[in-house]
Parts: C-alpha cells; sequence; structure tokens
C-alpha cells in the first residue's frame, strides 16, 4: 500500500482516537465540548502517539498497530490519562482527582469499544487480493461504528445527568480514594481482559462480554454515586432540621428578651411619671437616654439581625446564619451583621454555597481574637452578583503568603482544611472570585458570586 496512503489512514485513526476519549470526558465532567480546547488536547495526543509509532520503527520488533508490549500499552494508557487530567483541570477547572478518575473512565469506554470492533471486523472481514477493501473494513468501518456508540453514551450520559451525581463521589477522602482505586483498575481492565482471554474467538459472545463490561461499570458507578448524592441529601436535610431549631431556639431567646424588656420598660415609665409630674426636664432627659441605651444593649442588636435575616430568601442560608450567630452569641463574639438588599439565587449550588459560608464563619469564629471578639458580615446583592464579606479581629496575624498552600492554619494540628476546601469549591464555580486581605486589625475573606 502507498505510504502516503498509511500515513493518512494512521492519521484519521488517531484523530478518532482523540476525538472519541474527549466527547466522553466532557460529557463525565458535565462540560460543554469545546472546540479549541480539544483542538490543543488533539494536538497534544498526535505528537504523543507519532512519537511512541517512531520508537516503534527505531526499536526492532515493536509495531505500533500490532502486539504492543504490555510496558508500551501501560505507557501509552498513562500518558493520555495524564494529558486528559491537565486539560480538563486547567482549562475546565475541574478538581485533580475528579479529573483522573474521567480520564480513566474514558480511556476504558473508549478504547474498550475501539479495540473489540476492530478486532470483530477484522476477524468477520474477507480477505480480497487487493487490500483496499480489506482496510476499508477492518479499520474505517469500525471506527465510524466507535464513533456511532461513543455518541449514544455520551448522549445518554448528559441526559441522565451522570457528571452531577459523579461530582458525590469526590466528597469525602474514603469515597475518592475508592472512587480513583476503582477508575485506576479500570486502566488495565482491557489489558487483563486481553491476556485472560487471549485465544478468544471474536464472536458474538465475545462481544457481549465487552458491552456487558461496559453497562455494568457505568451502572456501579452510576448508583454508587447516586447512593451518596441520597445519602449527603439526608444528611444536608438533618443539618437544616438542626438549624431550623437553633433558629426557633433564638426567636424564643429574642422572645424572653422582650418581655423582660417590657417589664423594666414599665418600672422606668413609672419613674419618668414622677419627674414628669414634679416638672423635672433634666430628670426625663436622662432618663430618655438611659433608656436608648438600654434597648440598644438588650434588644437593639438582636432586632437588627432579625431584621437582616428576613432579607435571605434562601431558607437553607438563612438558617446557616442563625445558628452560627447563636454560637457567637454563646462565645460572647460582638457580631455587626448587614444583609441591605434580599439575597436571591445565586449561579453556585446550594451546598456550595453553605459549605462556603460555613468554612468562612467558623474560621471566624475560631480566629476571633479571645478577648472582646468581632466578627463582621456583610452579604450584599448587587450589579448581578453576591458580594459576602465575612472580618474578625485576630489575637495571631495570619500569614497572608502562607495562606495560598494546603493545610495552612494558626490553630494547631488537626486544623487547616477548611481553606483548601473553600478554594477548591470556588475553583469550580464559574466566574466565581475570591480576596483575602488584612485592613484595620481584622482579617477580611471577601467572596463575589454571580446571580442567576
Amino acid at each position: 500500500m502507498i505510504l502516503s496512503i498509511r500515513v493518512f489512514m494512521i492519521f484519521l485513526l488517531l484523530m478518532v482516537h482523540s476525538f472519541a476519549i474527549f466527547v466522553i470526558a466532557s460529557s463525565l465532567a458535565g462540560e460543554r465540548f469545546r472546540w479549541r480546547r480539544y483542538l490543543l488536547f488533539n494536538l497534544v495526543y498526535l505528537v504523543i502517539e507519532w512519537l511512541q509509532i517512531g520508537l516503534s520503527l527505531l526499536v526492532p520488533g515493536l509495531a505500533q498497530f500490532g502486539d504492543d508490549p504490555l510496558w508500551m500499552k501501560v505507557m501509552d494508557a498513562f500518558l493520555i490519562i495524564v494529558l486528559v487530567c491537565v486539560i480538563f483541570s486547567r482549562m475546565y477547572h475541574v478538581a485533580i482527582d475528579k479529573a483522573f478518575a474521567i480520564a480513566s473512565l474514558g480511556h476504558f469506554l473508549t478504547y474498550t469499544i475501539i479495540d473489540f470492533l476492530t478486532e470483530a471486523a477484522y476477524f468477520y472481514s474477507p480477505v480480497f487480493d487487493g487490500g483496499y477493501l480489506f482496510v476499508v473494513t477492518t479499520l474505517f468501518v469500525p471506527y465510524i461504528l466507535t464513533l456511532a456508540v461513543i455518541g449514544g453514551i455520551a448522549y445518554a450520559l448528559r441526559k441522565t445527568e451522570f457528571s452531577k451525581y459523579f461530582s458525590y463521589l469526590f466528597q469525602g477522602r474514603v469515597r475518592t480514594a475508592v472512587t480513583l482505586v476503582i477508575c485506576f483498575a479500570l486502566i488495565f481492565m482491557k489489558i487483563i481482559l486481553d491476556f485472560i482471554f487471549s485465544g478468544a474467538t471474536v464472536d458474538f459472545a465475545y462481544g457481549l462480554l465487552c458491552f456487558s463490561l461496559i453497562i455494568i461499570v457505568l451502572f456501579c458507578i452510576q448508583f454508587g454515586a447516586m447512593y451518596a448524592a441520597s445519602a449527603d441529601k439526608v444528611r444536608a436535610q438533618e443539618e437544616t432540621i438542626a438549624q431550623q431549631q437553633a433558629h426557633m431556639e433564638l426567636l424564643e431567646e429574642l422572645q424572653g428578651e422582650i418581655r423582660a424588656f417590657r417589664h423594666d420598660f414599665t418600672n422606668l415609665i413609672s419613674g419618668m411619671a414622677l419627674s414628669a409630674q414634679e416638672g423635672d426636664l433634666d430628670a426625663i432627659q436622662e432618663f430618655m437616654q438611659r433608656t436608648s441605651g438600654y434597648f440598644d444593649e438588650k434588644l437593639g442588636n438582636e432586632i437588627k439581625q432579625m431584621e437582616g435575616l428576613t432579607n435571605i430568601e434562601a431558607y437553607p442560608l438563612r438558617s446557616l446564619l442563625s445558628t452560627k450567630l447563636g454560637v457567637m452569641r454563646q462565645k460572647r463574639i460582638h457580631v455587626a451583621l448587614e444583609i441591605m438588599n434580599p439575597v436571591t439565587r445565586v449561579k453556585m449550588p446550594t451546598e456550595d454555597l453553605l459549605r462556603c459560608q460555613g468554612i468562612l464563619l467558623d474560621n471566624a469564629i475560631e480566629a476571633a481574637a479571645k478577648e472582646e471578639g468581632k466578627i463582621r458580615i456583610v452579604l450584599l446583592q448587587d450589579h448581578g452578583e453576591l458580594y459576602i464579606a465575612i472580618a474578625n479581629n485576630y489575637d495571631e496575624q495570619p500569614d497572608l503568603g502562607a495562606l495560598g498552600k494546603g493545610n495552612y492554619t494558626t490553630k494547631g494540628k488537626g486544623h487547616g482544611t477548611g481553606l483548601s476546601s473553600y478554594r477548591r469549591i470556588v475553583s469550580r464555580c464559574s466566574d466565581c472570585m475570591m480576596r483575602t486581605y488584612l485592613k484595620d486589625g481584622f482579617f477580611v475573606q471577601e467572596l463575589r458570586i454571580p446571580v442567576c
């Protein structure tokens, strides 16, 4: 066969490989297929594959499309997986652990389908004196079928919202570790099957085994992801109930203080009535000033906080703030809460918003000064974004340069994972911005989230 035709065939088949892997990876990640990013991925992919082809030509006994040695198959798999990880973690801002799982699963699906269809076409295709028809039936036909099967799988993944549930498998160290181990094992699944069934005939039973394996893997991962999602939802509901109970306790406490103030205010009014009868204007003015200060001390701040909370339309977020305000009251931390406009829905998922807000509030509570601790909370929704700022005073000044490093903390051993999780969550939200700085003796964390 003419060399130029062979080169063209290899180039075309590699294009199918890269396109199939990128389509599956995009569907697993729940991201849109973007041609610019695919072309970059495809360019690097072609360089890697052509280098391996050149290596197979230089080293005697190696053939890129023949029976490759085990080390060469493993090297090829890892290079492609690393490439997918880099593209999706850098350009799509997917967490590296999730990107590795996406790359491994995408590699498993793509190469299992391609290998089976190619072997089946090679086994069933007739051989002619002219090899062109044989090439068409053994290479072009199975690769066209591969694109059709990959397209069907990608469509099914998007319709079932696979990526939404898939993310739940990476919430927690245990889940992440188990998921990564399973995905790592899938890299070698096809190699193991080829070794076990090395002399197997590529017939209907073998094809049924391959596609059954794909269906079982996807079903098990989907079932595990849905189970993890349901467990997280149950836990979130339990936390919401606990927050609602704390909110009710805060209201009952405020009601009790109002009753006490009413009783004290009645006595104060009686004293003012006596001063009024005697015409003592100085005593009346002093009484008014004392009463105003007494009201602000007892109820003014609590009522202002309750008015601010009513501006939050998202009840889970309102409950979370109520719970944290109760904790601050118990720790005798002075709180200034400002919620100027109604807070509606934002682009960040509610679960992620609650986790970010909870992490920032918990850090502020723990880092506030032991004596005369102060925390300022601002929620301002305007100009198409929600602005959140949480500031606290401190005893020990934080090292802003070290905050970008993982597990940095001023609280001692066992702490410091909250900010890492916070940065990872924010990085997943497109157009979200965070900022950290020191100002006037306060440690300030800002977060800007686009509004739906």
